[in-house]
């Protein structure tokens, strides 16, 4: 992947993301949406404890999955932040 592509990903990436954060804040001001949200942030999708051994090393699975769940966690933080800015 070249610099320029990689840099057109991102941006692309990023204003996903953008949008995102700002629909989510919206939908969070609904009561029971925002329960909804905070649960979806709380939950883990992540394999812990003994229910599914990665090994020594855990492989890349693991690895994404993890990545994914701190996202949805930022994600969802930022949506409730931006929520509190309108409050």
């Amino acid at each position: 992947m070249t610099l320029q592509n990689a840099a057109h990903l991102e941006g692309r990436i990023n204003a996903h993301r953008r949008l995102l954060v700002e629909l989510l804040s919206v939908v969070a001001a609904i009561p029971e949406a925002r329960e909804a949200l905070l649960a979806m942030a709380r939950d883990n999708e992540t394999v812990i404890d003994h229910e599914e051994d990665p090994g020594v090393e855990p492989d890349a699975a693991f690895a994404a999955q993890q990545i994914a769940d701190d996202e949805i966690r930022a994600i969802v933080k930022a949506a409730m932040a931006r929520l509190e800015t309108r409050m």
